[in-house]
């Protein structure tokens, strides 16, 4: 009796169970359990795998989880499909070694679309597990990227805000007159305050106390104290407006780059992803694991097939070929019974065309010889006679009815 765990595996492994259960199958069980297992695994795999690519491109786990079971499900039913399409050919040990190295060629070559779609199927596999697997490398490897990218993000933004371009750059025009003017002012109270401690130099007169050229001096500092403040003045409510626009377009710039930058690391989908494990595979040791993964997922994928294809022909085999021709003789049977049954009917019918040609040959004969021909004649007149006298006696019949109703 065969358990409802090895069942399950064995009809995984696209085998029919109620011929495994035979007794001369009992060495078979074993075979196709390992490989309806080896088929449940990469359905496994792929499952998980297709969930968690969805996951990291749409960040829905409603969405991930069916999508995920549905892709599953179909590398089951393929792998299903596929491994239970080959079949071993029936060959004698006394045969000689080319036509055995010929059938081994052609079931390597029924198996080979097999091979090429586990590679495929491996891939499609390995990767997002690669990107789970290398999660912590590549969620540095884009975090370190988006910090590299941060100050042209914002340049890019901030040079975007014309007006805020232009109202930092007419600030600046008023902070550098507005300084250009203090630095000419305090340069003149400089070079007045020496003149009247009499330093000599070039520039001076050498002479202690108020003279003239310290009233020159006097006059010039004065007028630069004057164009200093009168700037002030002048510019002071443009420079107020200035000043409190720039705050409300810095709070714009600062939500502006917040956007943005939640949007980038929002943006950490399956491409993202999938180009940050690319520049990781560039290191030889990640590249070797990645490797290591494709091979591995390819051969998990393609080990029902190869357990298919390195197992001897066995009991299994020899009966389902056994029903199979049993089948295909009761249904040869049943043809050949249905065209020999088909063609004693068409020699049936055309017997019976045969002879009712015959007879209407014979009866247009006998119809065109004279003596016939006066026979019928006569029995036409009386039956013509005999017509014409039933109709003369049912219209005196008639008449004489209405005669009656009139007269009553």
């Amino acid at each position: 009796m065969i358990n409802s765990i090895r069942r399950f595996f064995l009809v995984c492994s696209g085998a029919t169970v109620h011929i495994l259960e035979r007794p001369e199958c009992k060495t078979e069980l074993a075979r196709y359990a390992m490989m309806g297992a080896f088929v449940v695994l990469t359905a496994t795999f792929a499952a998980l795998s297709g969930g968690f690519a969805l996951y990291t491109g749409f960040k829905r786990v409603w969405l991930a989880i069916p999508v995920g079971l549905l892709w599953g499900g179909f590398i089951f039913t393929l792998d299903r499909f596929i491994v239970s399409s080959i079949r071993k050919q029936a060959i004698d040990s006394d045969s000689p070694w080319g036509q055995k190295i010929w059938a081994k060629a052609i079931e390597l070559f029924t198996a080979m679309p097999r091979f090429i779609l586990a590679i495929f199927i491996g891939v499609t596999v390995a990767v997002p597990l690669e990107l789970k697997y290398f999660e912590p490398e590549i969620t540095a490897k884009l975090d370190d990227a988006q910090r590299t990218a941060k100050p042209d993000l914002v340049t890019q933004i901030h040079d975007s805000m014309y007006e805020l371009v232009a109202v930092e750059r007419e600030l600046k025009e008023l902070a550098d007159g507005e300084e250009r003017l203090r630095i000419r002012r305090n340069l003149l109270r400089d070079q007045l305050m020496n003149e009247g401690k009499g330093v000599v130099g070039p520039e001076y007169s050498g002479r202690l106390g108020i003279g003239r050229i310290y009233r020159q001096r006097l006059a010039e500092s004065n007028l630069a104290e004057t164009e200093l403040t009168n700037h002030q003045k002048d510019n002071a409510e443009r420079l107020q407006y200035l000043t409190g626009r720039l705050n409300a377009l810095r709070l714009e710039l600062a939500e502006a780059i917040r956007k943005k930058s939640q949007i980038r690391e929002d943006g950490d989908g399956f491409l993202a992803r999938f180009q940050a494990l690319h520049q990781l595979t560039t290191d030889g040791s990640i590249n070797k694991v990645n490797w290591f993964l494709i091979i591995l997922l390819s051969l998990i994928e393609t080990t029902p097939v190869l357990i298919k294809l390195f197992a001897k022909r066995g009991p299994y085999d020899d009966l389902l070929d056994a029903i199979e021709h049993k089948i295909y003789i009761a249904q040869q049977v049943d043809v050949s019974n249905f065209n020999s049954d088909t063609n004693m009917e068409l020699e049936l019918y055309e017997k019976k065309a045969e002879a009712r040609r015959q007879l209407e040959s014979q009866l247009i004969k006998d119809t065109l010889s004279s003596d016939r021909m006066e026979d019928l004649a006569a029995q036409d007149i009386e039956a013509a006679q005999t017509e014409i006298a039933k109709a003369t006696v049912g219209d005196w019949k008639w008449k004489q009815m209405q005669a009656v109703h009139h007269t009553t």
